[in-house]
């Protein structure tokens, strides 16, 4: 029996046998009670397996057989390099280690002063607040404060929203 993994048309071993008339195709039923038959050639369809034969078929050609005795096939050993590779076993599960690090915070805590080192690297700045702000100004800043605030609380949307709205989008 030939079970053919591919279209017949694409299979070379099939087309092969079935130049040389070495092919019978065996109409198999998968409903009721029918029984398997063939048929000496080649047909195409829905529900064949093809016998290929050592030698040709061509006096026999377009016959029906029935009463195809299957434990009569002789099947020929399958060279080890045709053969499919042994499966794998499975590798074994790494457990994860006891002790996992610590994960990193999203918002990490504010530095109050910063290191030594930078220390002596910073120049203070001082900005000069303008003596006469107006009030759109000051409201302004203040909203932008308190969008400030709201970042640092991690949470953003509600700043976006209020930076939005401070300068009228």
């Amino acid at each position: 029996m030939y079970l053919a993994f591919l279209e017949p048309g694409k299979d070379r071993k099939l087309q092969a046998a079935v130049k040389a008339n070495r092919v019978m195709t065996v109409m198999q039923a998968h409903e009721g009670t029918h029984t398997d038959h063939g048929i000496v050639g080649f047909e195409s369809g829905r529900n064949r397996q093809f016998l290929i034969f050592p030698k040709s078929l061509r006096t026999f050609a377009g016959r029906t057989v029935v009463g195809i005795k299957y434990d009569l096939l002789d099947s020929h050993e399958i060279p080890k390099k045709d053969r499919a590779p042994r499966p794998r076993p499975p590798l074994p599960k790494q457990t994860a280690p006891q002790t996992k690090a610590p994960r990193k915070a999203l918002n990490p805590p504010k530095r109050t002063a910063p290191a030594p080192h930078v220390s002596e690297k910073l120049v203070p700045f001082k900005v000069h607040p303008e003596e006469s702000d107006s009030e759109e100004v000051s409201a302004l800043k203040k909203d932008i404060r308190r969008a400030m605030a709201l970042l640092e609380e991690g949470k953003a949307v509600a700043a976006f929203n209020l930076l939005k709205r401070a300068v009228g989008g």
